[in-house]
Formats: structure tokens, C-alpha cells, sequence
């Protein structure tokens, strides 16, 4: 059966992501597979997340200079 997967760990994935981490090292670390990181990648969930990471980011390194 399945595991079911939670928004917590697509969000956790996606921050994994952001901070440079691949698709093996995420799946191995929240006890999924490759495959499914991957699937969760075009989540609009994952999207909508990574573009707020994005403008964060680019707002710290706005405010910094």
C-alpha cells in the first residue's frame, strides 16, 4: 500500500530543494522514492511554494545591499 504523503513533507521536500539537496538525498531522508519527489515536483503546491522561497531570497539579497 501506498504511503500517504502529507503538505508538511511536500513543503519540507521543497525547502530540501531550495537549499540544494536532489531528488535521491530528499526521498531517502523523508522515506520516499526518487520517482515520487519527482512526481511532487509538478505539484502546484510545490510550485507556489518554491516561487515564495524565490521572492524571499531575492528580497534578503535586496535588503542587504
Amino acid at each position: 500500500m501506498p504511503k500517504r504523503v502529507s503538505t508538511k513533507q511536500v513543503l519540507m521536500a521543497c525547502q530540501m530543494s531550495f537549499e540544494g539537496k536532489g531528488n535521491r538525498e530528499i526521498a531517502d531522508t523523508l522515506g520516499f522514492t526518487e520517482a515520487t519527489v519527482s512526481n511532487w515536483r509538478k505539484l502546484e503546491i510545490w510550485q507556489e511554494f518554491e516561487a515564495e522561497l524565490i521572492k524571499a531570497y531575492k528580497e534578503q539579497l535586496y535588503n542587504a545591499i
